[in-house]
């Protein structure tokens, strides 16, 4: 048997056999028809009006056999993470343990994206995942979790530090809100009592969050799959998976003792 690791094994199926199914050449086709498509992806790069077969991958223009049972059985068990219901963001994630964040500035880009994921039907239920397994296998890679640390810098205004003062107004329906002012006197030259500054990241996090959290997702759904197939395969000896669920923190240390050797 072939010993292939969960993602090759997927690889394999998404590129190589699903693709077979519903393909125009899975049983003999005329010359003429054949002929026709070849024109059609010479001209053009690329087949049109091609919809995806049930395993979401686009059919091969011409085969002459039936995709393999053991990526058949790939494709079922990928199909059934859409079936496995939401996931979930554990209380206190934070994708970003590498870097210190004392002004709690990251940790509120985390929550936006947080927000965000939840805010989005498609973000966070199986379907959602099915794509990311699906998309990976075919581009031999996982989603991208790297991501550079911001700078923390002061909130300016026109070109100088900025103030600001916390406020109180009756609203249009005459209740009291707090709002946050402009903190400097313009009059007097000087900031209000109780002024303050405030800071900012260099640039969001937001998006780079949700990566990581698709890189999370992604793993777990490796762990689900590679459970879930490696005793029913008749060709594949799959190799044993452990989910890296934190590839970025494995990177940093190593990035740290690199550093760490240069200064001595």
């Amino acid at each position: 048997m072939k010993k292939l690791g969960i993602e090759e094994l997927l690889t394999w199926a998404f590129t190589q056999e699903l693709c077979k199914v519903g393909a125009t050449g899975a049983s003999p086709v005329g010359f003429s028809q054949a002929w026709s498509l070849m024109v059609e992806m010479a001209s053009l790069g690329t087949l049109i009006d091609r919809s995806p077969n049930s395993y979401g991958v686009i059919p091969d223009f011409i085969v002459t056999d039936d995709p393999h049972p053991d990526a058949l059985l790939v494709g079922d068990a990928v199909k059934s993470l859409a079936r496995r219901g939401g996931f979930e963001i554990a209380e206190g994630w934070n994708p970003f343990p590498e870097w210190s964040d004392e002004l709690g500035l990251i940790a509120a880009d985390v929550a936006a994206a947080t927000r965000q994921a939840l805010s989005r039907r498609d973000a966070m239920n199986g379907r959602h995942v099915v794509s990311l397994v699906a998309t990976h296998a075919i581009l031999k890679a996982g989603p991208d979790w790297h991501a550079d640390e911001p700078q923390v810098r002061m909130v300016m205004h026109r070109g100088k530090p900025a103030w600001f003062v916390q406020a109180k107004a009756k609203d249009s329906f005459g209740k009291m809100r707090c709002f946050e002012a402009d903190g400097y006197d313009q009059r007097q030259k000087r900031p209000i009592k109780g002024a303050y500054r405030k800071y900012e990241l260099s640039h969001s996090l937001v998006s780079a969050a949700l990566s990581r959290l698709d890189w999370q997702l992604w793993q777990d759904a490796l762990l689900v799959l590679y459970t879930e197939l490696k005793e029913r395969l008749s060709v594949v000896d799959l190799l044993p998976f452990v989910p890296n669920r934190q590839p970025w923190v494995r990177n940093a240390r190593a990035a740290s003792s690199l550093q760490h050797i240069e200064n001595t």
